[in-house]
């Protein structure tokens, strides 16, 4: 579903002034140690506090018993996580291989009132709607629990479809495929079901989803009417050669044929 972004997103970006690192503020070591270190503390309070009615002394020693642990751990947990969003743009760049120019105008065009948002209306938050995919005149962003988001330019991409072929230990999952020029350059990983070697970017957020080929359909739409260079179909014929992208013999070669100009 198309629309604006969710309340709770936008808030994030509000707070952060960019996409990216209001993505990349989710999840993390750093968040972890804070809520444990935040759980002790409180516990401390309820139980060292209930204990002082009784004993003072005795409260005090309970609550010290949970405090220095959970101060422990909050403090080093908010230095990481402040270091994790100070270090932001260096991160994408690391994912990317692009410059940081290069992320900014991303973020500019992000931020903008014609990005394409689009919306999983049923998902596995209890039904809660969240931000999915991202499209911009030149730029795809998915988005990627706990690391941030996958993002790519769209020149960058050589095909972008959705599938439900993919063998898997509970079954065959859906999602939408991402297959980059870097991604045909870099060897294949061979599954293990079939044998056959595939690649690219799938996120896993979006197997459990219900309307998992609406919300694909949506994004490839906005994706190829930006880009009509993009392959929007899992199975295509090149000179007369059947390929499977998700299945094929020699990943490296057989894109370097179908790429070839």
């Amino acid at each position: 579903m198309k629309t604006e972004m969710t309340k709770d997103l936008k808030k994030r970006v509000d707070k952060y002034g960019s996409v990216l690192a209001a993505f990349r503020s989710q999840g993390g070591g750093g968040k972890g140690l804070m809520a444990g270190g935040i759980m002790l503390l409180v516990c401390g309070v309820l139980f060292g506090g209930l204990l002082m009615f009784v004993k003072v002394v005795g409260g005090i020693v309970v609550f010290a018993v949970f405090a220095f642990p959970g101060l422990a751990m909050f403090v080093p947990g908010m230095v990481l996580d402040k270091n994790r969003q100070a270090g932001y743009l260096e991160y994408y760049q690391k994912q990317t291989g692009y410059s940081l120019e290069e992320l900014r105008e991303a973020d500019r065009e992000l931020l903008s009132p014609d990005a394409v948002k689009v919306i999983s209306k049923t998902n596995r938050s209890a039904g809660k709607q969240e931000t999915v995919f991202f499209i911009t005149p030149h730029y795809f962003l998915s988005i990627w629990p706990i690391y941030g988001c996958y993002l790519r330019k769209l020149d960058d991409i050589v095909a972008a479809f959705y599938s439900n072929e993919i063998p898997g230990i509970n079954g065959y999952r859906q999602n939408l495929f991402i297959i980059t020029r870097q991604d045909a350059q870099n060897k294949g990983r061979k599954n293990e079901y079939t044998g056959k070697q595939y690649g690219g970017f799938e996120n896993g957020q979006l197997t459990d989803l219900k309307n998992c080929r609406e919300i694909c359909d949506e994004a490839l739409s906005e994706m190829a009417a930006r880009a009509p260079h993009i392959i929007t179909s899992q199975y295509i014929v090149v000179k007369g050669v059947k390929y499977n992208l998700l299945s094929m013999e020699d990943w490296q070669r057989d894109w370097a044929y179908i790429l070839e100009e």
